[in-house]
C-alpha cells in the first residue's frame, strides 16, 4: 500500500508543474502608448473603412526569484528617437503617449517603487525597446542573432540608432533543446515553468515569444509582432503587404510562425495568444489576470 501511494504521489508531481499548484508569479501590463491605424494596414484583407486600436505595452513579472520586464514599450524620448529615420518610416511609427496610456515604463516603475533585475526583449524594433534608454543600469537579455541584427547596416527601418548605446548592459542567451508546447527549443526563465521563452524567428532573426503560466487556468502566450492583429491567426494571413516590407525581416518565416500559432490554438485553446499591439487581446489578458482595464 505504501508503494502504491508513493507511485501515485510521484505521478501527481510529474503530471502537474509547480505553477499549477500555487501561483508565485504576479503579472502587470504597463501601457506606454497607443495608435489607431486603418485596420487594412495591419492585416491582409482588413477593412480600409475602420480603425484598429493598437497599444504599446510592457509586461512586468514579479517572482520570488526576480523582477523581470518583457519589452519596454515607448520611452521618455520616443518622439526624438523617431527623428533618426526617413519621413515615411516616421509616418509608419506614429503613436500617442497621452495620460490614458500611463506614460513611459521607467516613470511607471518609479511610481510603483519597483526595481528591475533584468529586461528580456521580444525583439529590437523601436516600439519594443524605446524605453531601454531610460533604464541604462538594468541587464538586457537577448538572443545573439537579435543583438547582431541591431548592428547590421540598414537592418530594418524599425531599428533606430538612438535606441542603443555602448552602456546598454546586453546579456545574450541561447534557447535550450527542450521542446515546449510544440516549439523545439525553449528557455525556462525561473526554472519552475512560470515563464518560458520560445523562438519566433521571422519578424526579426531572434524574435522570441513568452509563455506565461500563472496558474492552470491562467495561461497566455505573448507573441510580440509575429502578427499585429489577432484575427491574422484565426484567418492564417500575414500583415498587409506594405507593412510586411517595412516590418518583417523574413515574411515567409512569419507565415510559418502563424501556422504554428494556429496549431497551438487548436491543441490548447485555453492558452490566450496575445499579439503585443492588439489592444483587444491585451485587454483580454488584463481581464484574465484581474487587472483593471
Amino acid at each position: 500500500m505504501k508503494r502504491f501511494w508513493g507511485i501515485l504521489l510521484t505521478l501527481t508531481l510529474v503530471s502537474f508543474p509547480t505553477w499549477s499548484q500555487k501561483s508565485v508569479l504576479k503579472m502587470t501590463v504597463l501601457s506606454t502608448g497607443s495608435a489607431y491605424p486603418i485596420e487594412g494596414s495591419t492585416i491582409q484583407g482588413g477593412s480600409w473603412f475602420k480603425k484598429f486600436k493598437m497599444t504599446h505595452p510592457a509586461f512586468l513579472f514579479q517572482h520570488p526569484k526576480g523582477t523581470v520586464l518583457f519589452d519596454t514599450g515607448l520611452g521618455r524620448t520616443a518622439e526624438k528617437q523617431t527623428q533618426d529615420v526617413v519621413w515615411w518610416a516616421r509616418i509608419a511609427t506614429e503613436f500617442s503617449q497621452d495620460e490614458a496610456t500611463n506614460g513611459p515604463v521607467a516613470d511607471q516603475l518609479k511610481k510603483m517603487n519597483i526595481k528591475l533585475d533584468k529586461i528580456i526583449v521580444s525583439h529590437v524594433h523601436f516600439d519594443h525597446v524605446s524605453g531601454l534608454a531610460d533604464l541604462p543600469d538594468v541587464p538586457v537579455e537577448i538572443q545573439p542573432q537579435e543583438l547582431a541584427f541591431t548592428k547590421t547596416k540598414d537592418a530594418s527601418p524599425a531599428v533606430f540608432p538612438s535606441l542603443f548605446s555602448e552602456k546598454t548592459l546586453w546579456k545574450t542567451y541561447e534557447l535550450e533543446n527542450k521542446e515546449y508546447e510544440g516549439y523545439p527549443k525553449s528557455r525556462d526563465v525561473f526554472a519552475d515553468g512560470s515563464l518560458v521563452l520560445v523562438g519566433l524567428p521571422g519578424h526579426t532573426p531572434g524574435s522570441v515569444g513568452l509563455f506565461v503560466n500563472i496558474s492552470a487556468t491562467q495561461r497566455a502566450f505573448l507573441v510580440g509582432d509575429t502578427v499585429w492583429n489577432s484575427e491574422a491567426i484565426e484567418k492564417g494571413v500575414p500583415k498587409f503587404w506594405l507593412a510586411r516590407m517595412f516590418a518583417d525581416n523574413k515574411p515567409d518565416e512569419v507565415l510559418k510562425r502563424i501556422e504554428e500559432l494556429q496549431a497551438l490554438h487548436k491543441r490548447k485553446p485555453e492558452i490566450l495568444i496575445v499579439p503585443s499591439h492588439d489592444a483587444a487581446s491585451v485587454d483580454a489578458l488584463k481581464k484574465m489576470i484581474g487587472q483593471d482595464l
